[in-house]
C-alpha cells in the first residue's frame, strides 16, 4: 500500500469533517442548553447531552472535562455569542433621550425573551456553585449591554463611547435592568409589559435629567 492510499484511509477514519468545522461543538453546546433549562443541571448528565448531540463521547471529552465545565462554556456562550445587540442604523434619530429610550427598550426586551430569561434563572440557581464564573460572566455581560446603551447617546453609534456616555449608560441600566429583570425572575407580568417598561424608562430617564438635558450631561466642559 503506497503512502497516497495511506492518507486517504486515514482521512475516512480519522474525525469527520463536520467536527473539524466546528458544528460538532455548536451542537454539543445547543444541545446542553436545551437539556439544562428543561432537567436542570443536576438532573443532566454528559451521556444525555452526547446523545441530544448526536455525537460520541470522545467530542465531548476532549473539549469538556465534564459536566461543569460544559455548563461554564454554556453560560459564557450565551453572553458571547450576541444576545444583546443593537443595529445602530435601527436608532432613531432624535434627542439623546429618545434614542437613550429606544435602545433600553430594545436591549430589555431581547433579555427578557424566553432563552435569555431562562439562562438568567438557571444562572442564578447555580451561582454558589460558581462563583467565579458568575462573577465574570456578570461583568462581561454588564460591559456589553453598557456599551450598546452609551453608544445610543453618541453622534454616530459606530463610535465608542466617552467616559460620561458610559456613566450615564451604566445608571440608566441601575434603574431599568435591576427592577424590571427582578419583576420578570418573580412572575411579575404586569410589570414587564411594552407599557410598564416604557414607564420605568421614563422614571428613569427623568432622574437622570434633573441636573439638565442629558445633551448638557454629554457635553466637554
Amino acid at each position: 500500500m503506497n503512502q497516497t492510499q495511506k492518507t486517504k484511509i486515514s482521512s475516512r477514519i480519522g474525525r469527520p469533517r463536520l467536527e473539524e468545522s466546528g458544528e460538532v461543538n455548536a451542537r454539543i453546546l445547543a444541545a446542553a442548553t436545551e437539556l439544562f433549562l428543561s432537567k436542570g443541571v443536576a438532573a443532566t448528565s454528559c451521556e444525555a447531552v452526547v446523545a441530544r448531540a448526536q455525537v460520541g463521547k470522545a467530542s465531548l471529552y476532549s473539549r469538556y472535562s465534564g459536566k461543569d465545565a460544559l455548563f461554564e462554556a454554556v453560560i459564557k456562550h450565551a453572553v458571547e455569542s450576541g444576545s444583546f445587540q443593537m443595529d445602530a442604523t435601527n436608532l432613531p434619530e432624535g434627542t439623546v433621550r429618545e434614542r437613550l429610550a429606544f435602545a433600553g427598550k430594545a436591549v430589555l426586551m431581547q433579555a427578557l425573551s424566553p432563552v435569555p430569561l431562562e439562562l438568567l434563572r438557571l444562572f442564578l440557581t447555580e451561582a454558589r456553585r460558581f462563583p467565579d464564573l458568575i462573577a465574570h460572566v456578570d461583568s462581561m455581560a454588564r460591559s456589553k449591554v453598557v456599551d450598546i446603551v452609551a453608544r445610543s447617546m453618541t453622534a454616530s453609534p459606530q463610535d465608542a463611547a466617552s467616559r460620561k456616555a458610559v456613566a450615564i449608560a451604566e445608571r440608566f441600566l441601575d434603574l431599568t435592568f435591576a427592577p424590571i429583570i427582578l419583576a420578570a425572575l418573580t412572575g411579575r407580568a404586569t410589570s414587564t409589559s411594552s407599557d410598564a417598561i416604557e414607564r420605568q424608562i421614563a422614571f428613569a430617564l427623568d432622574i437622570l435629567e434633573r441636573s439638565g438635558p442629558l445633551e448638557d450631561a454629554l457635553s466637554p466642559q
